[in-house]
C-alpha cells in the first residue's frame, strides 16, 4: 500500500513538472514577424520587420482581412538590432513565421554570413525562408509595398518568388541553399532579387504618392562570391541559369518561326517537362563542360504561315526552339566565364563526384579551371501537341 501511495505520489509530480513549458510566451505577447529585412546604416546593423496587427485580426475575425505593422531597430549585431525593437514596439519579434530574409544591396556587398549566423542559431526562424536581395535599394525600400491579389506584402514577395513555375526569370534560393553553396566548392550562391518600379499610369494624377503607385519585380537575380554580392543576372541569364540547374519546373520558349527566313515571326513553346543532365569532360589538359537538355511540350502560339499538321514542319518549330535554347545557354555560359569568372552552375559538383582525386589537387583553382573551360550543349525538343488548333487562324482552307 506504501508502495502504490509513493509511485502515486511521484506522477503526480512528474504532471506538475511537465505540464508545460517554463519558458514559454504567450501568442498575444509576441511580434510575429512575415518579413525581415536587413540594412547597414551609419555602421550599425538596421532591422526591419514586417509584423503581424493581431488587433487589427482579432477586430475582423471572421473577414479574412489581416493587417501588418512595420518595426525598426538598430544595433552593433542582429541580436542586438532585434532586441532594441522591444524598446520601441513592446513585443519580441517572433521569427518562426519569416518567410524571406531581405539583405539591402549595401550590406550584401560587404558580406553576409556574418549576419546569418545569428538567423542559424535562433531555434525559431525556418531555414526554408527564401534569401532575397533588393537590388540597388534598401531592404526597408522594398517592403510594404503590395501589387499583387495578395494584401499582405510578405505574401505578395512569397507569390512572386514561387512563380519560377511559371517563369524561370527568378529563382528560388532558401536560407539552407544559400549555406550549402556557399560552404560546398564547385558553386557559388545566386538568390532572388527584388527591384521596386513605378507603375505605369493608369488613370493616375501626378499629385498621387505612396506605395500604391508601385510594383515589384522578381526578374532576374543576384550573384554572390562565397558570401558577398558581385553582381545580377537578366531575366533571360537566369532562364538559362535554372535550365542548367535543372530548376525549371514550367514557362514558354519563343522561338523565330521557321518561315521562309523570316526573323520577325516568333512562336512559343509551353513547356511541360524539362530533363538537364551535367557532365565534365578532361581532354588533353582540357577542361570540357557539357550539357544536355530535353525539353518537352506543346505549341502554345504560332506567329506565320506554316502549317503544323505537316510533321516536316512540326520538326523545324521543335529545331528552332531547340536552337533558340542552345544559343541562350551559349551567351549566359560565356558571360559568366567573363563578367564573373566562377562556377555558379554547379559544374564544380559533378567533376567532385566524377574525379574525385583530380578535384582533390584542383579544388582550390576549380574558378580558374572553370572561367577557360569549353562549353557545349545539346538540347532536343520534343512537341506533344499542337494544342487545340491543327493549324494557324492565318492559314486559309482551299
Amino acid at each position: 500500500m506504501k508502495g502504490k501511495m509513493f509511485l502515486l505520489c511521484i506522477y503526480m509530480l512528474c504532471i506538475s513538472i511537465l505540464s508545460g513549458c517554463f519558458d514559454a510566451t504567450e501568442l498575444d505577447e509576441l511580434a510575429i514577424a512575415l518579413l525581415i529585412g536587413i540594412d547597414l546604416e551609419d555602421n550599425k546593423i538596421l532591422i526591419t520587420a514586417e509584423v503581424i496587427d493581431i488587433e487589427y485580426s482579432s477586430d475582423s475575425s471572421g473577414t479574412g482581412n489581416v493587417s501588418v505593422k512595420y518595426v525598426q531597430g538598430t544595433g552593433n549585431t542582429i541580436l542586438e538590432a532585434l532586441r532594441d525593437i522591444t524598446l520601441k514596439f513592446g513585443y519580441r519579434i517572433y521569427g518562426a513565421h519569416t518567410k524571406a530574409i531581405i539583405f539591402g544591396e549595401d550590406i550584401a556587398k560587404k558580406g553576409v554570413m556574418q549576419y546569418m549566423d545569428q538567423l542559424f542559431r535562433a531555434r525559431e526562424l525556418r531555414e526554408s525562408a527564401y534569401v532575397i536581395v533588393a537590388k540597388e535599394d534598401k531592404a526597408y525600400e522594398v517592403m510594404g509595398i503590395s501589387s499583387g491579389i495578395e494584401p499582405i506584402p510578405a505574401n505578395y514577395i512569397v507569390t512572386l518568388i514561387d512563380s519560377i513555375k511559371y517563369n524561370p526569370k527568378t529563382i528560388d534560393t532558401n536560407m539552407m541553399d544559400f549555406v550549402k553553396h556557399y560552404y560546398h566548392m564547385g558553386r557559388h550562391p545566386v538568390v532572388a532579387v527584388l527591384e521596386a518600379r513605378q507603375k505605369k499610369g493608369i488613370n493616375h494624377t501626378e499629385n498621387e504618392t505612396g506605395t500604391e503607385n508601385f510594383e515589384l519585380s522578381s526578374i532576374g537575380s543576384a550573384v554572390f562570391k562565397n558570401d558577398t554580392l558581385v553582381g545580377y543576372l537578366s531575366g533571360n541569364d537566369t532562364k538559362a541559369l535554372n535550365y542548367i540547374l535543372n530548376n525549371v519546373k514550367g514557362g514558354i520558349i519563343t522561338f523565330p518561326t521557321p518561315v521562309d527566313g523570316n526573323k520577325t515571326l516568333f512562336s512559343s513553346l509551353s513547356t511541360i517537362k524539362v530533363s538537364t543532365k551535367n557532365d565534365v569532360e578532361l581532354k588533353d589538359g582540357r577542361l570540357i563542360l557539357k550539357t544536355k537538355i530535353t525539353i518537352t511540350g506543346f505549341i502554345g502560339e504560332v506567329g506565320g504561315n506554316i502549317d503544323i499538321t505537316n510533321y516536316a514542319n512540326l520538326e523545324k518549330m521543335a529545331q528552332a526552339c531547340s536552337r533558340t535554347v542552345e544559343e541562350g545557354i551559349k551567351m549566359t555560359v560565356k558571360k559568366v566565364q567573363k563578367e564573373f569568372g566562377f562556377d555558379i552552375f554547379g559544374f564544380g559538383h559533378v567533376f567532385h563526384k566524377k574525379h574525385t582525386e583530380q578535384w582533390r589537387r584542383i579544388e582550390g583553382k576549380w574558378d580558374e579551371f572553370f572561367a577557360n573551360a569549353d562549353f557545349q550543349i545539346e538540347v532536343i525538343t520534343n512537341i506533344i501537341s499542337s494544342g487545340l488548333l491543327n493549324k494557324p487562324l492565318t492559314v486559309k482552307e482551299k
